[in-house]
């Protein structure tokens, strides 16, 4: 029964303190549905796909927000037609390294091996998100959504009688038309973005007593389907600290295992790499114990990416094919930093 308190107390601490980005989140997204932002979000990064890369990995890694925290607003930036990989860059950066997690790392396992880890998570986002462009390039990745088993209320009403607003005309009169909608990932070139200025639909949208409504049930919507993902990423997160022994990472990892030690870590980090800080103690005293630094490297790369909170944030939102590529970018990407950094530190 002690075991069980201290599991929802461990939980209710961590929804607590995501909670608050969550909601930010969910009030950005409700933003972005009402003003259309996803419009302007879509053209920015299939213009300047690679910048746009970039700029959410720095997002991701410079940020103290979390991959978790901010799917409401992934979900809505990926169905209104926002590309995959700049999300994909995000998801991977964002739980493997922020300022603070570099700071404590670089206090108690040192400057080196802080760089290690900043620069492999950079590597890791960059580079997963450069592969899926260019498979973007070629037309992949149209649809990356999760399907749902019945479409919510007010997208049957929005397919039934879409939202029309007004895009200024030449004459600077303003003309009715239809707010496309997505599931998810890239269109084609020629889809119904016909390239109509973003502004004049925001402020019709703003008049629109029916686009509020949407967006209100929107948020309550999100609300309640991401936040029970939340609610089970924090209860199971707590689970594997109170049940998991703490000499188990120490038993597997510790000592000398030379290079076997790099996959190892990268396999073991799934199910027991608690948080970007938490994992900070637990890599310095396998250090102490003799285990390589590539391993470390590994573990504190590979662990971010398949750890609890950040994969429940993925699966609640792609579809089993992208989930299956993100966990594959996080091992096996970590798992060839770890061997360079081995070689290098």
């Amino acid at each position: 029964m002690d075991k069980i308190l201290e599991v929802l107390r461990l939980a209710w601490e961590n929804l607590v303190d995501l909670s608050i980005f969550f909601f930010i989140a969910l009030a950005i997204a409700a933003t972005v549905d009402l003003l259309y932002l996803d419009i302007v979000a879509r053209r920015s990064f299939r213009k300047h796909g690679l910048l746009g890369v970039l700029f959410t990995t720095c997002l991701g890694a410079f940020s103290p927000f979390c991959s978790f925290t901010v799917i409401p607003l992934i979900r809505k930036l990926l169905r209104g037609g926002v590309p995959l990989s700049a999300v994909m860059s995000f998801w991977i950066a964002s739980p493997a390294m922020d300022p603070p997690i570099f700071a404590l790392t670089a206090k108690e396992i040192g400057l080196p091996l802080a760089t290690a880890r900043l620069l492999g998570a950079l590597v890791l986002a960059i580079g997963a998100g450069v592969i899926i462009l260019l498979v973007e390039k070629r037309g992949g990745f149209k649809d990356v959504l999760r399907p749902e088993k019945k479409p919510a209320v007010d997208e049957r009403e929005r397919h039934a009688a879409p939202a029309q607003v007004a895009v200024a005309a030449g004459g600077g009169s303003a003309v009715l038309t239809e707010e496309p909608t997505s599931t998810g990932g890239p269109a084609p070139e020629d889809d119904d973005d016909d390239g109509a200025p973003w502004w004049p639909q925001a402020k019709a949208s703003l008049r629109s007593k029916r686009n509020w409504r949407i967006t209100g049930r929107n948020f309550l919507r999100d609300t309640v389907s991401l936040g029970k993902w939340l609610v089970f990423a924090c209860v199971f997160e707590g689970v594997i600290r109170v049940y998991v022994p703490n000499g188990i990472i120490t038993s597997i990892l510790g000592g000398d295992k030379g290079w076997l030690a790099i996959p190892l870590a990268a396999v073991i980090s799934i199910p027991l790499y608690l948080n970007g800080v938490g994992a900070i103690p637990i890599v310095g005293g396998l250090l102490a114990k003799g285990m390589a630094e590539g391993a470390a490297v590994t573990f504190l790369l590979a662990g971010s990416v398949t750890t609890i909170p950040a994969m429940v944030a993925v699966r609640s939102v792609v579809n089993n094919k992208v989930f299956a590529l993100y966990i594959a970018f996080g091992m096996l990407g970590s798992i060839l930093l770890g061997f360079l950094a081995q070689l290098l530190l």
